[in-house]
């Protein structure tokens, strides 16, 4: 057994572990939160989020932010009540290294830098984004498979791999659930669960959660796909030069690394389609974490998404990018389905300011769309330095598509906005037209705020502000349930 003394007993004072990337590792709950303002009635119903929260020292000394271990937290808004809990997800690597009271799994990605105690143990932290289909909560990570939690309670009941059809190894961590069949559409990158795996999983599952549709094939190369489009046609793979080397994996490098050699491709197929019917156009290097929406109208397939032009990693020799270089700007990506290949055509829809972690009115996810919503980092405004690290984004906006104006709201330069989540104002309300929920983090005064905006004016500041009294370390995405669907 490997040397206990040795394990870092201190989380080390770099950007990755200090300011607003400071780790919570709280489980708690919290009855009856106080807010301001009101509550809308059609807020009834769970806010469920889920993001990384190391609940030890990194074995390594330092870590990214995305490699911490999943914490998944709710805010049960009902009849004008919230209350809030906090869970981490009870993965296998959580459940070894809170046995052994340290570290024990290394850098993110690269199993070659584990403790030989955990070979061939599952290293996924399930700690990116929580899905709710088919009457179950899922938490999710695109290195493995999801695992289920108890909507209510948050525990974690275990893997799940759709009662043992599933032959991928591993889940997309941004699933689409289709608003007109009720379907799930999903993808497994390096699929065989090997991290040097290269084949791509994709698959369907109706509304109850019944695989129906398993297809597997090749891409160009090896790269990290986060995100990805879906269409009431198409599915749209964004293949770009964030990639993986065996070779470099093996001398216990980084799993990825920038390549500017490689193009930009985009594997198109349709939804009832196989892999002999994929068609694939091409681009110069780009990066993009996620994307808002795609739709198909006639021959064209649309994904819009936010676009940088390298990816913040370093790249295959190491270097560090230009951080203006890494600014992501809304972007649609077309390709023409009747030229059969080629290039597709790039246009920024807001070049504004940078922005990232797009959301939409999911009811008109899969379809030409009007109203789309982001948060985006405003430099002209003061920022403190304490929170400029990390997932930092000062402003929440709201694009029209239709005539392209961008309505905005700037939290303040003590505080960072997270992922906004769309709440319909009711059933039948035109798209667009509700509440965006989200978390605005307060740093000096060391605490997070559960904020509702009205879509209506947003640029005129939340309507309700929930006070949570204690600090929610930013986490990567969340959901909305209706009490209506829960159980």
């Amino acid at each position: 057994m490997a040397n206990k003394s040795a394990a870092p007993t201190k989380f080390p004072s770099v950007d990755s572990f200090r300011g607003l990337n400071q780790p919570v590792r709280t489980e708690c709950d919290i009855f009856e939160l106080e807010y301001e303002g009101e509550l809308p009635p059609a807020l009834n119903g769970v806010y469920y989020r889920c993001g990384p929260d190391p609940q030890f020292p990194p074995r390594a000394g330092d870590d990214v932010y995305i490699n911490g271990d999943g914490m998944v937290s709710m805010f049960r808004i009902e009849d004008g009540h919230v209350d809030f809990k906090m869970r981490y997800v009870r993965t296998d690597k959580f459940l070894r290294e809170r046995q052994a009271r340290r570290a024990l799994f290394g850098a993110y990605r690269n199993p070659y830098t584990d403790d030989p105690s955990v070979r061939g143990v599952d290293r996924t932290t399930a700690n990116t984004n929580v899905l709710w289909h088919g009457g179950r909560l899922f938490a999710l990570k695109e290195d493995g498979l999801p695992h289920e939690l108890d909507p209510w309670t948050l525990d974690t009941r275990g893997k799940w791999s759709f009662d043992g059809q599933l032959r991928s190894r591993t889940m997309t961590a941004h699933p689409k659930v289709d608003p007109v069949s009720g379907e799930l559409v999903f993808f497994g990158y390096s699929a065989k669960g090997d991290e040097l795996s290269t084949d791509i999983a994709f698959c369907t599952a109706d509304a109850d959660g019944e695989l129906l549709l398993e297809e597997w094939f090749q891409p160009p190369y090896s790269s990290m796909i986060h995100d990805w489009g879906v269409t009431q046609e198409h599915v749209i793979f964004p293949i770009m030069p964030l990639a993986a080397d065996p070779d470099r994996l093996r001398r216990g490098g980084p799993r990825w690394a920038w390549d500017p050699s490689k193009r930009t491709y985009l594997a198109v197929m349709p939804r009832r389609g196989t892999a002999a019917d994929i068609v694939y156009f091409e681009g110069p290097p780009r990066w993009s974490f996620h994307v808002m929406n795609a739709f198909t109208s006639g021959t064209r397939v649309c994904i819009d998404l936010c676009v940088g032009e390298v990816a913040p990693f370093a790249d295959h020799e190491g270097r560090s990018p230009d951080p203006e270089r890494t600014a992501q700007y809304l972007t649609r990506w077309t390709c023409d389905l009747a030229r059969g290949g080629g290039s597709f055509e790039e246009r920024i829809l807001w070049g504004g300011m940078h922005s990232d972690f797009p959301e939409v009115d999911r009811r008109v996810l899969t379809q030409a769309y009007r109203h789309g919503f982001m948060i985006a980092k405003d430099r002209s405004r003061p920022v403190n330095p304490e929170v400029a690290v990390g997932l930092s984004y000062n402003t929440i906006a709201h694009i029209d598509h239709l005539t392209g104006e961008v309505e905005t709201y700037y939290v303040g330069e003590d505080a960072a906005v997270q992922e906004p989540v769309f709440v319909p104002r009711s059933l039948d309300a035109p798209e667009g037209d509700g509440y965006l929920l989200t978390v605005i983090n307060r740093f000096p005064q060391a605490r997070g705020e559960m904020v509702v905006f009205d879509t209506a004016r947003l640029a005129a500041g939340p309507v309700a502000t929930v006070r949570v009294p204690l600090f929610l370390r930013p986490v990567f995405h969340s959901t909305w349930v209706p009490m209506a669907e829960l159980p």
